[in-house]
């Protein structure tokens, strides 16, 4: 029997590609290591699974009900690998104890906690019917100030209740909002992913991050964050200043080709007026803002909410009316093309974390949806330890996603990116039904050697089998695989879905091992990057 690594469907020993994904199958004994899907009808908890919605580098998402009282909400599991690691399955219970604290209309909404009986975590969570922010965005281009700020509000509402509960959420951007359409044809923010939330005043137990290493995504880090220095709740009011900015201008207040020359702008350089970048945008818009985005935590506004009021209060006697809620048919402005003449990337919006990987945001459900469409060009992963400020730890570095011209959304059902990939309200005037899309992939290598170590471009990813993260992309990358021993050997991966790919690596005929690396160790901190 063979299967294919895309759709997991089962083929005879007489066919060799999937007839739907034009994958090469594999043998069986290939996937010996994957987690086990759970079946319609598997319990977890007090919910019954009903279908798997998505799956990513940390685990799976499923759709499930309650057999009793029939609501449904969204399951989380935790993969084996990541389950077996103590670290990891403490920043999964903490995300899901700092969204209970808040408990927060705009705030998503985590419920059970448990382990199933093969060890795996989960938590159980809303299941939410809209589409992600940015992916919102993205067809857009940029939002009049009458659609955009009562989204503003409401996220500045969440985080005024995050941080009245000492919780800075430190990775605030569009894809970490998910907005759910109502019935009425009212729009309602949520705030999601607290993968990398702290406690304000105090490191969170078992979370301690390593001296001078960021946490957040480089185009919404404050300056304090991109510094590796402790943080507060201002540091969520610049991440919001940020996003007003895109969201009002189709564009980021600090871009370049570099995630570090981006880290410097947010540090050193002035941020630009809305009006710069927009003239058609009131200049009383400019100074709420530019206080948001001031470099010093002490010069920002207090609280988020006050940091939106004042733009509002700016938008108002500029004669523009803001209502108190978002609406579905509220008046969106023509997308903003970029250089490139598609709509204003998200660009950069990657996370950032310690090299140790222990400040990751963890397991985005938005991220956490399958792909089909294979338009997306490939984003090249650098992966590096560059020091910046007197030794400031970045991992995960990737270019500008400029050249993304379609939504990261799809039909089926991540991530990024929380779970809550689900088809939109069919009603008039309602956004049509969108599913969630990760920005990565992962690829499980099996390889015959032991020990074996998987290489792109000459930068090292990790350990097979892995899973190890590839940027999704339409175009074909070359991954090289090296054990003590064995002669090196290459396989070519199309990174458009998670894949599972197996590598036979061939002993030398004479001479000494190859790929030895004897006095060559990588050190610690970068011997598993992903």
């Amino acid at each position: 029997m063979a299967t294919c690594p895309t759709c997991r469907a089962h083929f005879g020993d007489d066919v060799a590609q999937c007839p739907t994904d034009d994958e090469p199958l594999l043998p069986d004994e290939a996937f010996s290591s994957a987690d086990a899907d759970l079946p319609a009808g598997a319990m977890v908890g007090e919910y019954r699974v009903e279908a798997k919605l998505g799956e990513g580098g940390f685990g799976a998402v499923y759709r499930a009900v309650h057999p009793l009282i029939g609501k449904t909400a969204a399951v989380k599991v935790l993969s084996r690998q990541w389950s077996s690691n103590p670290q990891m399955v403490s920043r999964f219970i903490a995300e899901a104890r700092a969204v209970n604290q808040i408990r927060h209309k705009n705030i998503i909404d985590i419920f059970a906690f448990g382990a199933l009986p093969d060890g795996r975590q989960y938590y159980v969570m809303e299941l939410l019917d809209g589409e992600p922010f940015d992916v919102f965005l993205h067809g857009k281009g940029r939002l009049a100030p009458e659609t955009a700020l009562p989204i503003l509000r409401a996220v500045a509402r969440a985080l005024d209740a995050a941080h009245a509960q000492g919780i800075v959420h430190r990775d605030l951007k569009p894809e970490n909002v998910y907005l759910v359409f109502e019935e009425d044809g009212l729009v309602r923010p949520k705030l999601l992913d607290f993968g990398i939330a702290k406690l304000l005043g105090e490191a969170m137990s078992g979370h301690k991050t390593r001296t001078g290493a960021p946490l957040g995504t480089p185009s919404y880090m404050s300056p304090e964050q991109c510094h590796g220095q402790p943080v507060d709740q201002r540091t969520d009011v610049y991440s919001l200043g940020v996003m007003a900015h895109q969201v009002l201008t189709g564009r980021l207040p600090f871009d370049a080709e570099s995630v570090m020359s981006i880290l410097v702008k947010h540090m050193s350089a002035p941020p630009p007026r809305m009006s710069e970048h927009c003239p058609e945008l009131p200049a009383e818009l400019d100074a709420p803002v530019l206080s948001m985005l001031a470099k010093q935590a002490s010069e920002r506004p207090a609280s988020a909410g006050a940091a939106i009021e004042a733009l509002v209060e700016a938008a108002s006697r500029a004669g523009i009316t803001v209502a108190a809620v978002a609406s579905a048919k509220a008046p969106a402005l023509a997308v903003v093309p970029s250089s490139s003449g598609q709509p204003a990337p998200d660009s950069h919006a990657q996370t950032v974390a310690s090299a140790d990987g222990a400040g990751r945001t963890f397991m985005p459900a938005e991220r956490d949806v399958p792909h089909r469409p294979r338009g997306r060009t490939l984003i090249v992963a650098l992966v590096a330890v560059v020091g910046v400020a007197g030794g400031v730890a970045v991992v995960q570095l990737m270019r500008p996603r400029g050249d993304d011209a379609a939504p990261r959304a799809n039909a089926t059902s991540a991530a990024p990116p929380t779970a809550v990939a689900t088809s939109a309200t069919a009603s008039a005037g309602v956004a049509p039904s969108v599913a969630l899309v990760p920005a990565e992939v992962a690829v499980t290598v099996e390889s015959n050697a032991p020990h074996s170590t998987v290489w792109l471009a000459g930068q090292r990813l990790g350990d097979a089998p892995g899973p190890l993260k590839l940027p999704r992309g339409a175009a074909r990358v070359t991954l090289t695989v090296k054990a003590d021993g064995y002669t090196p050997s290459t396989v070519d991966v199309s990174p458009t879905e998670d894949v599972v790919v197996a590598v036979t690596l061939a002993r030398p005929a004479a001479g000494p091992p190859v790929g030895s690396s004897a006095g060559k160790r990588v050190s610690k901190d970068l011997e598993n990057p992903f």
